[in-house]
C-alpha cells in the first residue's frame, strides 16, 4: 500500500504516523531527534571517525532529517539528492566537490543517453580508462570519494537497469550515487540499486527511522569495541615471541574487522533516516559455523553483489550448456573469489592510488574460495541432519563455530601480515615459545564448552518462552534515549573528574582514540589501509571541525601528509597519501613511511636492512620520491661497496619530532622491520622541545618505556602529581642527562636484538654554537657508534642548497650532495656499516 494512502486509524492504533505532517505526531519526531542528538553527542565526545569528518556531516544530516521528515513524500527523494550534493561540496570544498559532482554527472548522463545499451557501456568504459589515467597521474583528495561512489555502484546500476523499459527517476539515481554518508566513508558498503530503490518507505515511517537509530547505535558500539581492542589488546611487535601472543594477534586481528562492520551499520542507519529501509550489512559474523556461513554473514552486501554479477550469470550459463549442478556451483564460486581478489585491488586503486596484485592474496582468496565451494557441495549432498542428542548438537555447533573463528583469524592474519606462517614457524623455534601452548588449547576447549552451554540454554529458553509482540516505536525510543543519555553522562570529562587519576587518564585516552602506532603497524592489512584514507576537508569545515584533522587539507606542506597521533608520537605520516609538495610528488606507503609501496614487513632473504631515523630532512621534504638522499645512498651502497649482498635503507624520517618521539618510533615501528642497523640522525635542533614533550608525558602518566629515563626521573624526585611547570623545570636542569637516557635506551634495545646502533650528526645550515661538540660525547657515552657529516655542502653556502622559501630543507641537488658525503663517511668508518648478507 502506498505510504500516503495509509489511514489515520492505522496510525492511531499503532502509535505511529506513516506520513508525518505538522498536524501529525510531533512527539515521535522529537523522540527520534533526541536519539539523533545523543548519538551525535557520542560521536563528538569520543571523536568517532574524526579523520573522516563524521561529526559535522552528521550534524548536517540531522538538520536535513528535520526538514525531510515534514516534506510531502513526492519531494523527499529530490531533497535527499540535494542534501547529498551539498555534503560533497561542504566536506571537499568547492573545487574538489565540483570535480566529484561534475565527473559523476557525466557518468550518470551517459547512462541516460537515448542510445543502445552496448554503446552506453562502451562509452562508460572509455571514460573509465581516462579516469584511471587521471587517478594515477593527478593526485587530488577527491579521488577516494569519487571512486567509492562509482567503482562498484556503476556496475550494479548498469546491470540492474539493463532490461528496464525506461530510465529510473533522475532524483533516485542521483541519490543512489551521491548518498550523503559516502562523503565521510570511502570504504562504503556495496548497496544494490534495486534494494535501494524498492526499500524506500516500504514500511511504516517511524519504524524505519527507529530501525535506523538501532543500526546507528549498533555501529557506534562496534566502533568503540574496535577502539578498545586496538588500544589495549593488540600485541606489540616485540611481544610476538610465543604461542599465546601469536594466538592473541590472530584473534584481535580478526576482531578489528569491527571497524568495517561498525562503519557499515552507521552508514545504513543514517540512510534509514531518509526512508531507505535497507537490510543488515552484517549478521553476527563471529558466530559463523562453516565457510558458507561466514560468507553469508560477513559483508552481506558484498556477498549479494558478487552473487548477482558473477555467480548467478556463471552458474546459469554453465547449467544451460549441460554442466552438472555440482561442477557449475564449484566453478561459479571460484569465479566469485577470483573476482573478489581482483576487485579488492580495484578498490585499493581508487582509494589509495595503487593496484596490488600479490601471490599471497591470490593464494589466500582462491584457497578460501575452494573451501567455500567444497562446503557448498557438502551442504547440497547431506541436507539437514538431525542429531538425536541435544547436547551432541550443541557441542557440534560450538566446536564448528570456534573452529571457524580460528580459521578465519588465521586467514586474516595471513592477509594482514604476509609471511605470517613463516613468522609463526620462526617463533616456534625459539626457546620457551611453546610454554603457553597448553594454555591456548585449554582456552579453546573452554570456549567450546561454554558455547555448548549457551546453545543449550538458548534452546531451553526458546522452547519455554511465549511469543511476545515486538517493542513499539515509543518503547524502543525510550530505551535508546535513556541508554544513550547515561552513556554520554558517564563518558563525559566532567564525570571522569570524579574518578581516580589513572581511570580518568585511561578514559581520556579512550575518548581521544590515542591509538598505538605499533598496534596499527602490526595490522596494516587491507581494511586498515582502506580506513587510513582520511578525508581532506574544504574551507567550510576547516574552522569548526572537532579535530585538527580537518585543517590539514587547507594547510601547506607537511600538514598534507601528516595527522595527529597519540601523546607519545604527536604526529604520524598518513599511510597511502600521495600529494605534491613544492611541485614534487611525495608518496607515503602503507606503513606510514616515505618509502616504497613494495616494501614488506618481513625482511627478504639475503637482505641487510638499515633503518634511517630522523627529521623531515631524512624524510625528504620537498623532493621527489626518488630524490631523497636515503634512496640515492641505497643505490650507491649497492653499486659500489663490496660484498655482493643487497642493502635496503628504510626511511623512518618524520618531521616535527624530537629525540623522545624517535625513541617511541623505534620501539613501535622500526624494530618490527627487523633492521640490521639503525642510523639515528641529529641536527642543530636536537635539544628543541624534547624536554617539553617528556614533561607532558610525565604529567599525563604516560612515560616512555625506558629504564634509564625512569631511573633519572626517580632520582630527580619528579612525580606525576607535580604541576607541569615544575616537572618541566626539573627536567630542563638535567637536559644532557635526559638526552643520554634517551640515547642509552635506543642503544640497549638495539643490543638486545643484535642491531648496530649508529649516531650521525648531519648539520643543516649554520652551526655557530658548534652543537656537534656538545652532542657527540653524549652519544658516545650512551654507547652509539658516532659519526659526523660536517662538510656535505662542499664549501657552498647552505642557503643555496635549500628549497626556495625553505630554510632547513635541501633541494634535490642538496640531497645528492648529502648522499655523496654519507658515502664518503661510510668508507671512512666501515664499522658503521653492517656486513652484507650473501
Amino acid at each position: 500500500m502506498p505510504e500516503q494512502e495509509r489511514t489515520d486509524d492505522l496510525s492511531q492504533a499503532t502509535g505511529t504516523d506513516s506520513n508525518p505532517s505538522p498536524g501529525g505526531v510531533p512527539a515521535n519526531f522529537l523522540f527520534v531527534l533526541a536519539e539523533l542528538l545523543l548519538a551525535a553527542g557520542i560521536v563528538y565526545l569520543f571523536d568517532i571517525e574524526g579523520q573522516r569528518l563524521l561529526f559535522p556531516v552528521m550534524c548536517v544530516m540531522i538538520a536535513g532529517f528535520a526538514v525531510h521528515t515534514w516534506l510531502p513524500k513526492p519531494y523527499r527523494m529530490g531533497f535527499f539528492a540535494c542534501l547529498s550534493a551539498s555534503c560533497v561540496l561542504l566536506v571537499l570544498g568547492m573545487t574538489n566537490g565540483l570535480y566529484v559532482l561534475g565527473i559523476g554527472g557525466v557518468l550518470i548522463g551517459i547512462c541516460y543517453l537515448p542510445i543502445g545499451l552496448w554503446f552506453r557501456w562502451l562509452m562508460l568504459i572509455a571514460v573509465g580508462v581516462v579516469l584511471i589515467v587521471l587517478r594515477n597521474q593527478w593526485p587530488l583528495p577527491m579521488w577516494p570519494v569519487l571512486g567509492s561512489m562509482f567503482m562498484f555502484r556503476l556496475m550494479i546500476y548498469c546491470y540492474s537497469t539493463r532490461k528496464a523499459v525506461a530510465n529510473p527517476p533522475l532524483t533516485t539515481t542521483l541519490s543512489y550515487f551521491f548518498m550523503a554518508p559516502n562523503v565521510c566513508f570511502p570504504l562504503f558498503p556495496v548497496v544494490d540499486f534495486n534494494t535501494f530503490r524498492d526499500s524506500w518507505y516500504k514500511e511504516d515511517t517511524w519504524n524505519i527511522y527507529q530501525k535506523g537509530i538501532v543500526c546507528i547505535v549498533r555501529g557506534l558500539t562496534h566502533l568503540l569495541l574496535y577502539r578498545y581492542i586496538k588500544l589495549y589488546l593488540v600485541p606489540e611487535p616485540y611481544e610476538l615471541y610465543d604461542v599465546p601472543h601469536i594466538a592473541l594477534f590472530m584473534v584481535t586481528n580478526f576482531a578489528l574487522y569491527l571497524h568495517v562492520s561498525g562503519q557499515f551499520h552507521l552508514i545504513a542507519g543514517l540512510l534509514h533516516l531518509f526512508g531507505f529501509d535497507l537490510p543488515r550489512t552484517h549478521d553476527r559474523y563471529f558466530l559463523a559455523s562453516s565457510f558458507t556461513d561466514i560468507w553469508r554473514r560477513i559483508n552481506i552486501y558484498w556477498k549479494d553483489f558478487m552473487l548477482k554479477l558473477f555467480f548467478f550469470p556463471t552458474f546459469y550459463s554453465l547449467r544451460g550448456r549441460g554442466w552438472g549442478l555440482g561442477l557449475a556451483t564449484v566453478v561459479g564460486v571460484l569465479i566469485v573469489f577470483l573476482s573478489t581478489w581482483l576487485l579488492h585491488s580495484w578498490q585499493m586503486f581508487w582509494l589509495l592510488g595503487r593496484f596490488p596484485v600479490t601471490a599471497n592474496d591470490a593464494s589466500l582468496w582462491m584457497g578460501v574460495g575452494l573451501c567455500v565451494a567444497i562446503n557448498a557441495l557438502l551442504d547440497m549432498r547431506r541436507g539437514r541432519r538431525q542429531d538425536h542428542s541435544a547436547w551432541r548438537a550443541a557441542f557440534s555447533l560450538s566446536a564448528r563455530t570456534a573452529g571457524m573463528f580460528a580459521l578465519v583469524s588465521l586467514f586474516w592474519a595471513c592477509w594482514t601480515k604476509p609471511g605470517f606462517l613463516t613468522l609463526f614457524a620462526g617463533v616456534l623455534r625459539r626457546p620457551g615459545a611453546m610454554n603457553g601452548l597448553m594454555l591456548v588449547l585449554l582456552g579453546f576447549l573452554l570456549v567450546i564448552l561454554l558455547g555448548a552451554i549457551v546453545v543449550r540454554l538458548k534452546g531451553y529458553y526458546d522452547s519455554r518462552k511465549t511469543q511476545r509482540p515486538a517493542a513499539s516505536f515509543r518503547e524502543s525510543a525510550k530505551v535508546y534515549v535513556i541508554g544513550m543519555a547515561l552513556f554520554v553522562a558517564l563518558g563525559s570529562p566532567r564525570f571522569a573528574t570524579l574518578l581516580s587519576s589513572d581511570i580518568s587518564s585511561a578514559l581520556a585516552d579512550f575518548r581521544e582514540d590515542a591509538a598505538r602506532e605499533d598496534a596499527m603497524g602490526q595490522v596494516a592489512g587491507y581494511y586498515e589501509d582502506m580506513n587510513s584514507t582520511a578525508i581532506q576537508a574544504g574551507p567550510m569545515l576547516s574552522s569548526w571541525s572537532p579535530t585538527d584533522e580537518t585543517q590539514r587539507a587547507q594547510a601547506a606542506g607537511f600538514d598534507l601528509i601528516s595527522r595527529p597521533s597519540d601523546l607519545a608520537q604527536i604526529t604520524e605520516l598518513i599511510p597511502g597519501v600521495r600529494v605534491e609538495l613544492d611541485g614534487k610528488l611525495t608518496s607515503i606507503n602503507q606503513f606510514g613511511m616515505r618509502d616504497r609501496e613494495t616494501l614488506t614487513l618481513n625482511k627478504p632473504t639475503g637482505t641487510t636492512r638499515i633503518a634511517m631515523v630522523g627529521s623531515s630532512v631524512i624524510m625528504g621534504y620537498g623532493v621527489g620520491d626518488d630524490e631523497t638522499f636515503v634512496r640515492l645512498l641505497e643505490n650507491r651502497i649497492n653499486e659500489e661497496l663490496p660484498g655482493g649482498g643487497q642493502y635496503e635503507l628504510l626511511n623512518f624520517g618524520v618531521g616535527k619530532q624530537w629525540p623522545s618521539h624517535r625513541l617511541v618510533r623505534i620501539q613501535r615501528k622500526v624494530f618490527g622491520f627487523d633492521p640490521d642497523a639503525i642510523y639515528y640522525f641529529a641536527h642543530q635542533d636536537e635539544y628543541q622541545s624534547f624536554v617539553d614533550h617528556l614533561a607532558k608525558l610525565i604529567a599525563a602518566g604516560k612515560l616512555i618505556r625506558s629504564h634509564p629515563i625512569e631511573q633519572l626521573i626517580n632520582q630527580a624526585g619528579i612525580t606525576q602529581d607535580m604541576p607541569p611547570g615544575i616537572i618541566h623545570n626539573k627536567l630542563n636542569q638535567q637536559r644532557n642527562e635526559l638526552l643520554v637516557a634517551v640515547y642509552r635506551t635506543i642503544v640497549e634495545e638495539c643490543r638486545e636484538r643484535g642491531i648496530l646502533a649508529v649516531w650521525i650528526y648531519l648539520p643543516i645550515g649554520a652551526d655557530p654554537d658548534n652543537l656537534a661538540a656538545q652532542l657527540m660525547p653524549l652519544a658516545r657515552e650512551a654507547g652509539f657508534i658516532v659519526c659526523e657529516v660536517p662538510n656535505w655542502a662542499e664549501g657552498q653556502p647552505t642557503s643555496e642548497l635549500m628549497i626556495p622559501g625553505q630554510q632547513y630543507h635541501p633541494h634535490a641537488d642538496g640531497h645528492a650532495m648529502i648522499a655523496e658525503a654519507m658515502m664518503k663517511m661510510l668508507q671512512a668508518h666501515p664499522e658503521a656499516l653492517p656486513p652484507s648478507k650473501q
